[in-house]
């Protein structure tokens, strides 16, 4: 159990950080939290900003993340897209819980670095893990995000002192994205690292602030490249931020979505989940 100090610590944070656009902290609950949506101004008196489910021509590419969907250019899409399915009940592939998550292939950028490198997601995962045999392997925790989200800069804070708290137990990843319906997100790479290590370059929430404003410390676990959506929209995201927390052999255990109330889900939060699969 983490120390009482740090409990309330967190507690006063996470009611700072999700006090979201449109409502007030009372109003409010904790499993409503949307975050950011594209398409829609950066308003602080709004709840969230949504996804627009369709690319289109204003969308803004500056890496070329790969997905399984892409691996055979030679089908037309109605053909890939239907290997793709077969493929995924087969082998039981999808995010909602208990499912074996996709795989995807991106460029991540690890704290200090002075460059991006290659990185699969799958390379987290070891199949033959057991829980009761070992559990001294870590968790992968994805957070879905925007630099330019009001939302994610207000939780930049708290995603941090999550990632301390539970820092033995899990490895924490960021997925960068833009929203392509919307052209104030449109951060490039070097506003992503700004972001994330609080460095001097303007240009983070939606073109209004300098990086190194972001409340909290430095993250010091990666942030991985999803500017085009890719992995968003594979993964079925809707907004900014979203978290999912996947057992060590690559299993869904944790998708914020399912637990929602506004989709039938017994409104449990990202916090909660954390606390009640550690401690």
């Amino acid at each position: 159990m983490m120390p009482h100090k740090i409990f309330f610590s967190l507690i006063s944070v996470f009611i700072i950080c999700t006090s979201g656009c449109t409502m007030p902290i009372q109003e409010k609950q904790d499993d409503e939290y949307l975050g950011c949506e594209p398409g829609e101004k950066i308003n602080d008196e709004e709840e969230s900003c949504s996804i627009n489910s369709e690319n289109n021509d204003n969308e803004i590419t500056l890496f070329d993340n790969k997905t399984e969907s892409e691996e055979n250019t030679d089908l037309t899409n109605d053909e890939q897209t239907t290997n793709q399915t077969q493929n995924e009940e087969i082998n039981n592939i999808g995010t909602y819980e208990g499912m074996n998550v996709p795989n995807f292939e991106s460029l991540v950028h690890y704290y200090n670095s002075t460059e991006w490198s290659e990185f699969e997601l799958y390379s987290q995962f070891n199949e033959s893990w057991n829980s009761s045999q070992d559990n001294l392997s870590k968790w992968t925790v994805l957070i879905f995000i925007s630099t330019d989200c009001s939302h994610c800069w207000n939780a930049g804070e708290y995603i941090g002192q999550l990632s301390e708290v539970y820092k033995n137990q899990t490895q924490f990843f960021i997925l960068a994205v833009n929203f392509s319906s919307n052209n104030n997100f449109n951060a490039t790479p070097e506003e992503i690292v700004a972001f994330q290590e609080k460095n001097d370059y303007f240009g983070c929430y939606s073109n209004t602030k300098n990086c190194n404003e972001r409340p909290g410390e430095p993250h010091q676990f990666p942030y991985i490249d999803d500017r085009n959506q890719s992995i968003m929209y594979d993964w079925d995201v809707t907004g900014t931020p979203a978290q999912f927390i996947i057992k060590p052999n690559g299993i869904m255990e944790w998708n914020v979505y399912q637990h929602r109330t506004s989709n039938g889900g017994d409104g449990e939060n990202f916090e909660q989940a954390l606390n009640r699969i550690f401690s």
